[in-house]
């Protein structure tokens, strides 16, 4: 049977306990992903008598990451800033709660990803990076994450016949088979005669290989198959992507005056590129106990803007050479909140930024424009580096 990728689903859930799985029921429609595992297998270079490389593979320090692209809305983007930045409390209420996020330790979550009738999952995931741009109009986030485990897929230990309650899983990808399962999901199971059932877990057993479920009369041979099976998704209070013509941009000599320049479309800077990236530099910490990374550590913290304007005096040019201090601040609107009159919305301010490069190049028949990269720099004035503010309908609880 072939499965197109359209019907795959993205769900993400934050954790309690930081790399504990949960069923995760927040459905975000994918633009598309490339989250994998890497097994890091070796050819077995020991002499064993032969002429020929290795005769097998042995296993290595497992790693799991990949990027997720969404379009951002005011509610899933709270989501993804929460898996890369610290949040703080949030205030308002259904009318309209906002969300303050700054640089600090982010939110694990737990992930699933439709693969045809199974479904991958990821535990104990953080963004390594976020990076936001404005296309066709639309925002749209790249999230790059890392993950401290997954569970997929996996195979039956010991035989099944008659009326059972529990099975076990094999050894063969990890000693724990079981991590990365919780009460509460179905897994389904080949059967003898080539039909899969459903079974819904009443229990995941602390032996790392035994999981609990009502009696069920099955026949079941060893190695038969066994997936996560794929949730149905929900998208019943979706919010609408934010759009570029909604979003207003302040460039200024300080925070504060970034935030006045902001404040109406006459004093804004119209910007026809816009695109941030913050980055964590996350440790992948292997230790003993496990294959896969047992924590993932942020190290030194960065953020990189690429900005395009119109050239219209030297002042980027002299910016650009004398190193000269900016700010910036972006505010992003949505459509207003069912119940009130608050808007959704999205702000990042970058309270020192400075230009690395400064292009002015020329093309017959078009304008000069000042294209940018910046670097986020720490502002010891105002004693941080960049803050996130985001108004939404989702309560705090959520995140």
């Amino acid at each position: 049977m072939m499965y197109l990728s359209d019907k795959s689903y993205l769900a993400i859930k934050p954790e309690i306990t930081e790399g504990t799985p949960v069923i995760p029921n927040i459905f975000c429609p994918l633009v598309s992903e490339s989250v994998k595992t890497i097994l890091n297998y070796d050819a077995d270079r020991r002499m064993k008598g032969y002429d020929f490389k290795s005769d097998d593979l042995l296993k290595g320090s497992r790693k799991h990451e990949g990027d997720i692209v969404v379009l951002a809305d005011a509610d899933n983007l709270a989501h993804f800033f929460n898996m890369t930045l610290k949040k703080g409390a949030t205030t308002g209420s259904a009318t309209g709660y906002t969300h303050p996020f700054t640089v600090g330790d982010p939110k694990s979550y737990t992930i699933e990803i439709q693969k045809g009738p199974y479904a991958q999952r990821y535990f104990g995931v953080k963004a390594d990076q976020l990076k936001g741009e404005y296309v066709d109009q639309k925002l749209q986030v790249t999230v790059s994450v890392k993950a401290t485990g997954q569970f997929s897929v996996g195979s039956l230990k010991e035989a099944l016949s008659g009326a059972v309650t529990s099975l076990k899983l094999g050894y063969d990808y990890d000693s724990s088979p079981t991590t990365g399962l919780v009460i509460g999901d179905v897994i389904s199971l080949e059967l003898d005669n080539g039909s899969y059932q459903d079974i819904t877990l009443t229990s995941v057993e602390n032996d790392g290989e035994t999981v609990g479920f009502e009696s069920l009369s099955l026949t079941s041979a060893i190695g038969n198959k066994i997936y996560l099976k794929a949730q149905t998704p929900s998208y019943t209070s979706l919010s609408k992507p934010l759009l570029q013509g909604n979003t207003l941009v302040g460039i200024s000599d300080t925070s504060a005056n970034a935030d006045t320049a902001v404040a109406s479309k006459a004093t804004a800077t119209p910007l026809y590129q816009f695109a941030f990236t913050i980055k964590n530099n996350l440790f992948d910490a292997q230790a003993s106990g496990s294959q896969s990374p047992i924590k993932l550590l942020p190290q030194t913290r960065e953020a990189q803007l690429t900005i395009g304007r119109l050239f219209e005096d030297v002042s980027q040019h002299v910016a650009w050479l004398n190193s000269v201090k900016q700010a910036l601040t972006l505010v992003n609107t949505g459509d207003t909140i069912t119940g009130g009159s608050n808007k959704e919305s999205f702000t990042i301010r970058f309270h020192k930024i400075k230009p690395i490069t400064n292009e002015e190049p020329l093309e017959v028949g078009s304008l000069i424009m000042d294209n940018q990269e910046m670097e986020v720099l720490y502002d010891t004035t105002d004693a941080k580096a960049l803050e996130v503010s985001i108004v939404n309908k989702t309560a705090g609880t959520s995140y």
